[in-house]
């Protein structure tokens, strides 16, 4: 990790209102940053709030929003969040889903993706004075032991698999439909070694991405380097978005 190039994102982020919310992960994310900050000498203001931030000052705001295995609740509320009638000023805004989220037995999990494009432009244009930065969905390691290994050489599957492969086709469809629009990989950061391997297990012919587990303690939060290498990516993609030109505002 590039501490120099961690260091000039931390100060651009330092200086930006930024609205993030998320559930556990997320938490775990808002740990590394902190930890990246100390290190880099970078103050950061990272502050839960309920409704609004409470003064007009930079820092990075954020909360758990809605139920996790029910994202059609977390897009709601994210949208209230910035749609308020005091208009709430954010320089960027982000919704992180949870793993949860994209189980086959999430409420509303089907057509998620369209529903969150569809509810992300209106955002956009009720907002364009905020930039709106998209996040992949988080992965689950595959279970650990022997079990797991035997049932690889086999060609068996794990009882994570269906589910990875339902956050994996999120992320591909994702990805491939937001052209330029900033995007925090969070999915790819996870599953990407530091020898740049990816974790990994291949289904019909697909490669599907995985939770290393160098970087998670249960198969599904982030451990502290986890939360280090995936913090250093999140505030590079908002200080990669706030370096682009001032979004339009609606108010005059």
């Amino acid at each position: 990790m590039d501490m120099g190039a961690v260091r000039a994102d931390l100060e651009m982020v330092a200086k930006a209102r930024i609205l993030f919310v998320h559930q556990s992960v997320g938490r775990n994310i808002l740990e590394g940053v902190q930890a990246l900050a100390a290190e880099a000498g970078v103050p950061v203001r990272v502050q839960a709030i309920d409704a609004l931030p409470p003064d007009k000052g930079p820092g990075i705001f954020h909360r758990d929003i809605g139920s996790n295995g029910d994202p059609q609740s977390k897009l709601d509320a994210f949208s209230a969040l910035l749609e308020r009638p005091e208009r709430p000023a954010y320089d960027a805004a982000l919704l992180k889903f949870c793993y949860l989220d994209l189980d086959r037995d999430a409420k509303g999990s089907d057509g998620l993706l369209d529903r969150y494009l569809a509810r992300t432009r209106d955002l956009q244009a009720a907002r364009p004075d905020v930039r709106l930065v998209h996040a992949s969905a988080p992965l689950r390691a595959d279970p650990p032991g022997w079990k797991t290994r035997v049932k690889r050489w086999l060609g068996r599957e794990t009882w994570e698999d269906a589910d990875n492969l339902r956050r994996n086709a999120f992320n591909e469809g994702l990805r491939s439909r937001l052209g330029a629009t900033p995007y925090f990989d969070i999915a790819g950061i996870e599953s990407t070694l530091p020898d740049g391997t990816r974790s990994a297990f291949t289904a019909g012919g697909r490669t599907v991405y995985t939770l290393a587990q160098a970087y998670t303690s249960d198969g599904g939060h982030l451990n502290p380097q986890g939360s280090r290498r995936v913090a250093a990516a999140f505030v590079h993609v908002l200080a990669d978005a706030l370096r682009r030109p001032q979004p339009r505002s609606e108010t005059p």
